[in-house]
């Protein structure tokens, strides 16, 4: 039993290194040696437990991949709960925002996440197919059906260009926020990332309820 429990410590542990050295460095600025130093484990232990370091990378982000996920899906379920057939859309808007954001946002794994994902950008090495499957998709599908209640006239492809709409205006703003931190703000730099999310709240709400009254006219 302690070997047990000795040995699940080990795999946490290079995984824990791997979240933030992978961030800091990327894949490839990151040795073994590194991630052994920091999990303070012998460096045949990467091979042990996960097949090498490529193997340890991907289970990084797929393990943060899951912590998003089941992050967005719980918030977003629980507010669709509890409000029931009285949801708005203003309500679905406002915590798929809420839901995206602040995982990314109020913790060092989420920023981290962030870097890694800025690392994948310049360097793919995590299987895009994975990070739909895992990650994108369970969320959207609980979007679209949320949509389809609030929002009865408009087309699924629709729901579907509005959701990814509002996350690339949220992807923007917590990279803007990001790429400025620490510099002096200036014109549209001025703004705090709240009152960005605020606003793309306010404005997606106001674009996609349009869109809703074209379509029921429509029909």
């Amino acid at each position: 039993m302690e070997n047990k429990i000795e040995n699940g410590d080990v795999k946490i542990r290079l995984l824990d290194a791997g979240e933030e050295l992978f961030a800091d460095y990327g894949f490839e600025g990151t040795s073994a040696r590194q991630l052994t130093q920091k999990a303070k484990c012998n460096l045949a232990a990467i091979n042990y437990y996960f097949g090498g370091k490529f193997e340890l990378y991907s289970e990084v982000i797929s393990r943060k991949m899951k912590y998003l996920r089941e992050r967005r899906i719980e918030i977003i379920d629980r507010v669709i709960n509890e409000r029931g057939d009285e949801l708005t859309l203003k309500e679905l808007i406002t915590v798929f925002a809420e839901s995206f954001v602040e995982p990314l946002t109020n913790e060092a794994g989420g920023r981290r996440f962030l870097k890694m994902c800025g690392w994948e950008m310049l360097n793919p090495k995590f299987s895009k197919d994975r990070f739909l499957d895992e990650m994108i998709k369970p969320v959207i599908q609980h979007m679209l059906g949320a949509f389809s209640k609030v929002c009865p006239s408009l087309p699924k492809e629709k729901s579907l260009l509005c959701i990814a709409s509002i996350v690339a205006q949220l992807m923007h703003s917590i990279q803007l926020d990001n790429l400025f931190s620490g510099v002096k703000r200036q014109e549209f730099t001025s703004f705090t990332l709240q009152q960005r999310i605020e606003h793309i709240i306010e404005f997606s709400y106001e674009a996609v309820s349009g869109l809703c009254r074209n379509y029921a006219v429509q029909k």
